[in-house]
This record gives structure tokens, C-alpha cells and sequence, in this order.
């Protein structure tokens, strides 16, 4: 487990880097190389967690396939200050099987950024230690795959890689008030297309792999149960992908 920290800076405006040719989303490596600076120049840190994780919905395509460094990172204790440990398995989506050797990496921006690393056992298996409940950018072999809202110990980690042409969201649903699992609750794409979110608030809606992107124009998830306020969000324009989406809810 490893930490860095660098001062941010002013806020900017938003501008993404060039997309790369042919369908998908903009190369991680060409986001993570864009910096905080003047209006004008480069994009605001607010904006980083939303736009990064929303680049590759937006635009369609298949992740890169995740594979484990020859050299993996390894594992390390965080700093005694940091107070939430999470666990999770990182699984290969069509074989659902654990995936060794991957380096998971949770980000976030709360003044300064703060980049936590663990790298997966030989059963695909993470421990990651986090300083606060709080929204995070998530990666894997430097690939985001999503956003994870961590509401403490109990936290379901669990996160898929190579998706391929296969399509599904997952996560985990939190009182927005108590950071507390949110069971029965609705998830949907569609009438036809339904899950319901289990007792530790996880939720998993497969569309299948098909030959084609799902869809077409802005595409939302709604979630609905009695004692919350309906909710939904966007999951891209069409639906394209496997992506970690985790939502608090709001009571009635």
C-alpha cells in the first residue's frame, strides 16, 4: 500500500485531452497527465472524479485488457492516521475468477490528492486502508473502472476487470444520512432489465455481451424503494461497459 500527496493548487475549467483514435474512452495515461491550473487552461479537481470516470461511458468502447505487471507492487501499511480498512476481491468478469498480482488504486481530492494502493494475493484477494468515509475514483493496472462511495469497514470492495464486449453496472446503495446498506431497493435500465440490491446494499444488473453497444442517446439507471426518495443517474450515452456505480440514497 502506498500514499502520495501533492498540493492542488487553483481550481481550472474542464478542457479533456484529445480522444484517441477509433471508439472508446480518452487513455488513462492522457488524463492523469493533465495538471491543475489557471481558468482556461486545465480542468478543476471538483470536475476530475465525475469526468474521468464518466470518459469512458460517454463515449462507448471497451476498456483495455487488465493484465498483472511482471513486477507487481507490493504490498505495505498505510500511515497510522488512516482509519478505515476495506476489503474486496478484484474477479475477471467472464471467468469470474480472481485475478492475482493487480494494482487497485483509490483516489480522491479533499484539498490534496490522495493515491492509496494494494495489490491483489494469488486469489485475486485486496486489503486497502482509507482515511475517511468518503466518494473515491477507482483503478485497476491503471484502469479506471469506476467510482466507490466507501461507507466504512463493512464496505463490499469487490470490483470486475475484463469486460471485453460485456455490459453491467454494479456497486453498492447507502442511506445518504447513515452510510448504512440499503437493502430491496429497485435498480433498472428498463422495465424488462431489474435487480434488487441485496442485505449489504450490493447490486448487480447484467446486460449481457452483445455484438452491438446497448442503446443510444443519454441513458439513465433509476432506483426506487419505499423508504427513499427515487433516484437515478446517468450511465452513459448508450451503455457501453462494466462499471462500478455506488449511490446514496435519500430518505423520505
Amino acid at each position: 500500500m502506498a500514499l502520495t500527496t501533492g498540493k492542488l493548487g487553483v481550481l481550472g475549467v474542464l478542457t479533456l485531452p484529445p480522444r484517441a483514435t477509433g471508439v472508446g474512452s480518452w487513455p488513462t495515461a492522457a488524463l492523469s497527465e493533465a495538471a491543475v491550473g489557471w481558468p482556461g487552461q486545465r480542468y478543476s479537481v471538483v470536475a476530475k472524479l465525475a469526468i474521468t470516470m464518466l470518459a469512458f461511458v460517454a463515449c462507448g468502447g471497451e476498456r483495455p485488457m487488465v493484465t498483472a505487471p511482471s513486477s507487481p507492487a507490493p504490498l505495505s501499511t498505510a500511515p497510522a492516521w488512516f482509519s478505515i480498512p476495506i476489503h474486496g476481491r478484484v474477479l475477471d468478469f467472464r471467468a469470474q475468477a480472481g485475478v492475482p498480482g493487480l494494482v487497485v488504486q483509490f483516489s480522491e481530492w479533499t484539498g490534496e490528492r490522495v493515491e492509496i494502493q494494494a495489490t491483489t494475493d494469488a486469489g485475486g484477494l485486496y486489503t486497502i486502508t482509507v482515511p475517511n468515509q468518503d466518494q473515491f475514483l477507482v483503478s485497476v493496472a491503471g484502469v479506471v473502472i469506476g467510482s466507490a462511495q466507501v461507507t466504512g469497514p463493512a464496505y463490499r470492495g469487490d470490483l470486475f476487470v475484463n469486460g471485453g464486449p460485456c455490459i453491467s453496472r454494479y456497486g453498492t446503495l447507502a442511506d445518504a444520512r447513515t452510510l448504512r446498506p440499503v437493502s430491496g431497493a429497485t435498480v433498472s435500465l428498463s422495465p424488462a432489465q431489474t435487480t434488487r440490491s441485496g442485505p449489504d446494499g450490493w447490486y448487480r444488473l447484467d446486460l449481457g455481451c452483445p455484438s452491438e453497444n446497448y442503446g443510444g442517446g443519454t441513458t439513465f439507471m433509476y432506483i426506487t424503494h419505499p423508504s427513499y426518495a427515487p433516484a437515478q443517474t446517468v450511465v452513459g450515452r448508450g451503455v457501453h461497459g462494466v462499471e462500478r456505480v455506488d449511490l446514496k440514497l435519500q430518505p423520505r
